[in-house]
């Protein structure tokens, strides 16, 4: 970071800091505030959201897909509150606000000593997904991608670290999986796989949420070079800085799958989350913004 960048941090993470002195609940009040102003004042990406929203649920009315929209804006600025939160939650106050449920997967993974992909989307908050390594005795990974701002860069790179992941960028996720592979002690990778990859070339295209999707395959990829057992996450808030994970199982076997049965699975999974609560998806980012090339293909 520049100079001026390293002035804009200290002077957000002061800021931030300050507001954690508050009560939790004040907090979530002010969250509120926020969700006023971003949907009915600036109307952030409204129209990328209502978009999304009414290709994805065609039978949905104009009112529902107002409803699902306006509870997503509010979930958004709950999230902005909690991540908030999590950058200077000690350990003792944040391992009650993440709950595991049906935990013998992972336990019964440790027990073969596997190392293990855990597949997650952008849904509910998947920055508390980072927590499961204070809960679990696998170590953290997580693979993530620098945004466009260096100041919130950094306090995010802040928050994986601080719940006990070693934040790998995307282009170095195989490198350094080699070497995690070769340490004695088990590791879980974190990859957020929802997103539409940079291009729509070579891509392996889906039906997700009723429209073709082009997908990222980096996650299967990499769970077959390195033999590593693969798990669905769904992050489901039980209440405002509460959330439940659920994991399920993809596969103990990834060399053994079909091409793209990983991935395609993952996605059913999260389909069937996002229909059962709409409102903690990512609408607002451009998911579908590329159109299927029929020329295009790909192989894992």
């Amino acid at each position: 970071m520049s100079g001026s960048q390293k002035i804009s941090y200290y002077l957000v993470l002061g800021t931030f800091r300050l507001l954690t002195l508050l009560p939790l609940k004040l907090l979530f009040l002010i969250s509120e505030l926020i969700t006023f102003v971003v949907f009915h004042i600036i109307g952030y990406r409204k129209k990328v959201v209502y978009n999304n929203l009414t290709k994805s649920f065609p039978n949905y009315n104009s009112e529902k897909i107002k409803f699902i929209a306006r509870k997503y804006y509010r979930h958004m600025s709950v999230m902005m509150v909690e991540n908030i939160y999590l950058r200077f939650v000690s350990d003792t106050r944040f391992k009650p606000r993440l709950i595991i449920e049906n935990k013998q997967i992972f336990d019964q993974l440790f027990e073969k000593k596997k190392n293990i992909v855990v597949m997650l989307a952008h849904f509910g908050n998947w920055e508390f997904a980072a927590g499961l390594s204070k809960l679990l005795p696998y170590k953290g990974a997580a693979v993530y991608k620098e945004l466009s701002s260096p100041v919130f860069d950094k306090i995010y790179f802040d928050i994986r670290s601080r719940l006990g992941v070693l934040p790998i960028e995307m282009k170095e996720v195989f490198r350094k999986v080699y070497q995690l592979n070769l340490e004695q002690e088990p590791f879980m990778l974190f990859m957020v796989a929802d997103q539409a990859p940079v291009q729509s070339e070579n891509a392996h295209w889906i039906n997700f949420l009723n429209q073709p999707a082009n997908v990222f395959l980096g996650s299967e990829k990499l769970a077959k070079k390195f033999d590593l057992p693969v798990v669905y996450i769904e992050l489901m808030r039980v209440k405002k800085g509460v959330y439940r994970v659920k994991p399920t199982l993809i596969t103990d076997s990834p060399q053994q799958t079909k091409p793209f049965e990983i991935t395609e699975t993952y996605f059913s999974l999260l389909e069937q989350s996002i229909k059962n609560a709409p409102r903690y998806w990512l609408w607002s980012h451009r998911r579908w913004k590329h159109q299927p090339d029929l020329t295009s293909a790909s192989d894992v």
